[in-house]
């Protein structure tokens, strides 16, 4: 009886360790990369690393009392200067009980469609975001003291495990002086516009990754205004809908 129940338990002791094992996301070398699902490896192409690791996030449009906790990663791509591109991707998973309940698309935004990346579907469109009350402008080497500017950015989305978890990919130019006089934009599929989601599209490498996969560093990343990386970055997340038997 002892021995059986010395092999059970060293069996369940193998399970969750390799279960451990599994469920790992953080860095590895320029990459964001998970092993839980999805279990992607996404970079940006041609772009250095300017942080990436955990970040605390509170989902401000959410009803709950001081915002609904994320657990949530980003990594930022670029020169960190305000002329250059700017590339963000970020993981987000809302607690249990929840689920994103959008896929991404921006309000406000023109070129809306899908994009695939590692054969799955991303929501995209194309949209304005301002440096003013932004997450990601001190890394674009921008502060409260210099003049504030705009990006034209195009962006992903994805949900995956139930819609409890979502990736987003962003890529951001200066916005162009042709624009400059614009909230939002008016037009869409012009050639400008194309050429530019060309680009989008092209600045970011997904793969699929092996779920015993090392060299998964932790850290948080640095520099994110996390005030500002509520809703407007991840979109809006519901409570799912309880019901009782009596």
């Amino acid at each position: 009886m002892n021995r059986v129940l010395l092999c059970v338990t060293l069996g369940l002791l193998a399970l969750m360790a390799g279960c451990t094992g599994a469920l790992q996301r953080g860095m590895q070398n320029a990459a964001y990369v998970s092993t839980a699902r999805p279990a992607i490896s996404i970079k940006a192409v041609n772009m250095p690393l300017l942080t990436g690791g955990e970040t605390s996030v509170s989902l401000d449009d959410a009803g709950v009392i001081g915002g609904l906790p994320l657990h949530a990663w980003v990594a930022v791509y670029g020169k960190g200067d305000p002329q250059s591109p700017l590339a963000i991707v970020g993981l987000a998973e809302v607690p249990r009980g929840w689920y994103w309940d959008n896929d991404g698309q921006r309000p406000f935004s023109v070129d809306k469609g899908v994009e695939i990346f590692n054969n799955d579907g991303f929501a995209a469109s194309t949209y304005i975001v301002d440096s003013k009350r932004d997450a990601f402008s001190a890394l674009a080497g921008l502060t409260d003291e210099t003049k504030p500017m705009r990006w034209l950015t195009r962006g992903f989305a994805a949900r995956y495990n139930f819609n409890d978890t979502k990736v987003i990919l962003e890529y951001r130019e200066p916005l162009p002086e042709n624009l400059a006089g614009q909230e939002s934009l008016a037009e869409s599929q012009t050639d400008q516009l194309r050429a530019f989601e060309q680009r989008a599209s092209a600045a970011f490498a997904v793969a699929s990754v092996a779920e015993h996969m090392t060299g998964i560093t932790e850290g948080y990343a640095k520099n994110i205004r996390g005030q500002y990386l509520d809703h407007r970055f991840w979109g809006t997340a519901s409570k799912y809908d309880t019901f009782v038997l009596k």
